[in-house]
């Protein structure tokens, strides 16, 4: 998939194919579990195309098949297991992005806590 690879150029050129579509807010399949696009750019923390995938209209509360917006996939275990997730959680927020409640927010601190990713 163009946008795990940071494909910015891909990822633009098959927006663009079809403006009558809404193509900026697809949900993929990815590991049978449907996701955003915008997750996809996150997971390998590609910056640049999420920004991108913003400006273009990208929903930052976009949720998956399961439920869950890109932001609270972010603070999973297995995201951490990969590195830290602060400059894509900063810009998703600065985009909007938001959780369900407060006790949501004290969860998702105590886990960065864990691994050490609490700044």
């Amino acid at each position: 998939n163009a946008a795990l690879r940071g494909d910015i150029k891909s990822v633009l050129k098959w927006i663009s194919a079809n403006r009558t579509e809404d193509r900026v807010n697809t949900v993929n399949s990815d590991e049978k579990m449907n996701v955003p696009i915008l997750f996809l750019a996150s997971r390998n923390n590609h910056l640049t195309l999420m920004t991108l995938l913003l400006q273009l209209g990208a929903d930052a509360d976009l949720r998956n098949s399961s439920g869950f917006t890109t932001i609270q996939i972010l603070f999973s275990d297995a995201m951490f297991e990969r590195g830290d997730i602060s400059c894509r959680v900063g810009l998703l927020l600065g985009w909007g992005a938001t959780f369900i409640d407060g006790d949501e927010w004290r969860h998702s601190l105590s886990r960065a806590r864990k691994w050490g990713y609490h700044k």
